[in-house]
C-alpha cells in the first residue's frame, strides 16, 4: 500500500511551487551563493517529471522504479521526492500522514469501486497556491458487494 500511496503522491504532487526564505548567507550543493533574505524556489510538480532525476521513462506508470534488488519498498531520496522535504525541514507528520493515507485507502478501496463520472471529460490542473484540478474531480462510488450475498 505504501508503494501505491508514495506513486501517487509522485505522479499527482498537489504542491505546484514552494519558498524559502534564507536565514543567514550560504552555499547550495551545486556551488551557488544566496545571502541572509534571499528566496530560494523549487518546483515539485516540475521535478517529479524530470527525466534527468527518474528516467526516460518517467511519464511511464512504473511504480516498481522504488523497489530495491530484493523487491522491497525502497524510498526516493527526499531531496528529490520532495512531497515530506527533506533534511532539518522534513516533516514531522510524514509517517502519521502514510498511516492515514493507508487507512483510508484500505476502507475506501475496500468498499467501493469508484470511476470518473464522464470518462471522455479531461482533467485540467489549475495553478493556484496548491495545484489543484480545474472543476473539481467528479466520480461515481458504487458499493462492493460481500462475498456470499
Amino acid at each position: 500500500m505504501g508503494l501505491a500511496i508514495t506513486y501517487l503522491l509522485f505522479c499527482d504532487c498537489n504542491l505546484e511551487t514552494d519558498g524559502k526564505i534564507c536565514f543567514s548567507d550560504d552555499t547550495l550543493p551545486d556551488g551557488f551563493s544566496v545571502k541572509k533574505g534571499d528566496m530560494v524556489a523549487y518546483l515539485p510538480y516540475a521535478m517529479g517529471r524530470m527525466k534527468a532525476l527518474w528516467g526516460n521513462d518517467v511519464e511511464e506508470f512504473r511504480p516498481e522504479r522504488w523497489l530495491n534488488e530484493n523487491g522491497f519498498f525502497q524510498p526516493a531520496s527526499p531531496f528529490i521526492f520532495t512531497t515530506f522535504q527533506a533534511g532539518p525541514r522534513i516533516c514531522l507528520g510524514k509517517e502519521f500522514a502514510y498511516r492515514q493515507m493507508k487507512i483510508f485507502s484500505m476502507i475506501l478501496l475496500g468498499s467501493y469501486k469508484f470511476k470518473l463520472s464522464d470518462e471522455k471529460k479531461r482533467v485540467n490542473y489549475r495553478s493556484a497556491m496548491t495545484l489543484q484540478i480545474e472543476g473539481g474531480l467528479h466520480l461515481c462510488a458504487f458499493p462492493r458487494l460481500s462475498p456470499g450475498k
